[in-house]
C-alpha cells in the first residue's frame, strides 16, 4: 500500500492494485465561491493533471471542505465515465447535476467495488458528523467514513468526526486496518 497526504482530508491511496482518492480537494479555497471562504494554508501539493489514473473517489460528506465543485468538475472532465464515484445515500442527484455519471450512492454498511477490480470492496461506514451545503438543506445528505478491503491490505478513512460507538463496530467487521486516515479535532465533544 502506498498513500500520500494531499492536505486535509485528501488522500491518495494506492492499493491492492486500485488507486482512490478521498474527499479530494484541490481549490484554494473551501467555499462555494472562490474570493470567499475558509482559505489553505498551503497550496494543493500537485493539480489534477499531474495524478495517475484514479480509479475512484470516496466522498465523506457533503460540507465545502469535503467535497469541492470545481475539483468534482477537473477529475470528471480529466477522467470521465471510467472514474466511479463512492457517495453517501442522499448525494446522487447533485454529482449527476455536475456531470458525473458512474455514481454508487451507498448508505451505512453498503458496499460495493470498481468492476473489473471485484477484489476490494468499498464500504460505507457510520461516523459522528453531519451534512449541510445550504441554508435548506441540513442532514439531507448521509455523512460517514469509508473502510477499504482488499485482499491484501485494509484501509479505513474517517472522513469528518469524533469518536462514535460505531468504530468498535466497524473494527470488529472489517478490522484490524493496516492504515486509518483519522482527523484531528474534527468537533466537540470528542
Amino acid at each position: 500500500m502506498r498513500v500520500t497526504w494531499l492536505g486535509h482530508a485528501s488522500v491518495l491511496v494506492e492499493m491492492d492494485e486500485v488507486i482512490f482518492i478521498t474527499d479530494p480537494i484541490f481549490s484554494q479555497r473551501a467555499s462555494p465561491v472562490q474570493f470567499l471562504g475558509p482559505k489553505r494554508f498551503r497550496g494543493p501539493p500537485c493539480t489534477v493533471s499531474e495524478l495517475p489514473k484514479i480509479d475512484a473517489v470516496l466522498i465523506s460528506h457533503d460540507h465545502y471542505d469535503h467535497l469541492d465543485y470545481l475539483t468534482v468538475m477537473s477529475l470528471n472532465a480529466r477522467f470521465g465515465s471510467e472514474l466511479r464515484w463512492f457517495v453517501p445515500l442522499g448525494l446522487l442527484d447533485w454529482m449527476q447535476k455536475y456531470g458525473c455519471e458512474n455514481v454508487i450512492e451507498l448508505d451505512w454498511w453498503g458496499e460495493n467495488c470498481i468492476p473489473g477490480h471485484d477484489a476490494v470492496t468499498f464500504v460505507f461506514t457510520p461516523a459522528q458528523h453531519w451534512c449541510k451545503r445550504t441554508a435548506t438543506d441540513e442532514n439531507k445528505v448521509l455523512w460517514g467514513s469509508w473502510s477499504v478491503l482488499g485482499p491484501w491490505n485494509r484501509f479505513f478513512f474517517a472522513g469528518d468526526t469524533g469518536y462514535c460507538i460505531a468504530f468498535e463496530e466497524i473494527g470488529k467487521r472489517f478490522g484490524p486496518f493496516d492504515l486509518a486516515a483519522i482527523p484531528i479535532g474534527a468537533y466537540e465533544p470528542r
